[in-house]
């Protein structure tokens, strides 16, 4: 039953939680969990708009947009929940990547084989990776070619960076490189730019504050600083008592300043 009811979705949102689901590792079955949540959310949704009528006595229509709207709440807050994992794994991966690239390195360095070298990166402080490590080094083992073997990680851990890095690995193993100076590289380059990007975090941040801080604070203080200047200059015109004088057919008559405090633009006479 939960088949049929996955295929209501559009075939693009299907994909996309079969591919968070398998970012999070998740051993059950993508469609039926897809009909699952949708039932779920209906019941859900049902639940709490029935609730509330009851409780507020609630009109027809206002029933029914609230049951739509917790129903669009519910789908939307599970969506997000498994993106916000997979996200969670792959930044872990990211941080803890060149240490693993750094290890591998070392050991072939060390004369050991590129398999071997694999599982002997695959450690229990590595956490994803060190579970998709172990799984190439013995599908490699096991006599699966290792750049097939490489290629499925990225697969299973939201990655761009270590999507990145496999195929400059794979393209190091076809051109025939000298591997080990590849992963050493690879892990400088990707502890670089996780320095530049800590700098840039940085100052967007600063820059950030700064404009918070002159729209909250700065503004109201000039605003209050040039009504004052008003208020003080409105109150040294009314003191000038100047009589109507004539000059050559023209009068200048006295009159008070256009500007107030209010900012209401009237001229008085």
């Amino acid at each position: 039953m939960y088949d049929y009811v996955a295929k209501i979705l559009p075939r693009r949102i299907r994909h996309n939680y079969e591919d968070l689901l398998r970012y999070i590792d998740a051993k059950v079955d993508p469609a039926k969990f897809i009909g699952f949540i949708m039932l779920f959310g209906l019941g859900v949704a049902l639940a709490t708009a029935f609730n509330a009528m009851i409780l507020f006595s609630m009109a027809a229509d206002t029933f029914m947009v609230l049951f739509f709207t917790s129903y669009f709440l519910f789908e939307i807050t599970v969506y997000f929940w498994l993106s916000f994992s997979a996200d969670s794994k792959g930044k872990f991966v990211e941080n803890i990547l060149p240490d693993a690239l750094l290890l591998m390195s070392m050991n072939m360095k060390a004369g050991i084989t590129t398999e071997r070298a694999l599982l002997m990166a695959a450690r229990p402080e590595f956490g994803p990776l060190e579970k998709e490590l172990s799984k190439a080094g013995k599908q490699v083992l096991s006599g699966k070619e290792i750049k097939y073997a490489l290629l499925e990680i990225p697969r299973r851990i939201k990655s761009e960076v270590l999507d990145r890095t496999v195929r400059l690995i794979v393209e190091g193993i076809e051109s025939g490189g000298e591997l080990s100076d590849l992963l050493e590289q690879t892990a400088e380059d990707i502890q670089n730019t996780k320095l530049v990007k800590g700098e840039v975090q940085a100052n967007v941040l600063m820059y950030g504050i700064f404009i918070f801080f002159a729209a909250g604070f700065g503004a109201p203080l000039l605003f209050g600083i040039s009504t004052f200047l008003v208020e003080v200059l409105t109150r040294q015109m009314s003191q000038f008592n100047l009589a109507e004088t004539g000059i050559q057919g023209i009068n200048i008559a006295r009159g008070t300043l256009a500007v107030t405090p209010e900012f209401d633009g009237k001229r008085k006479a």
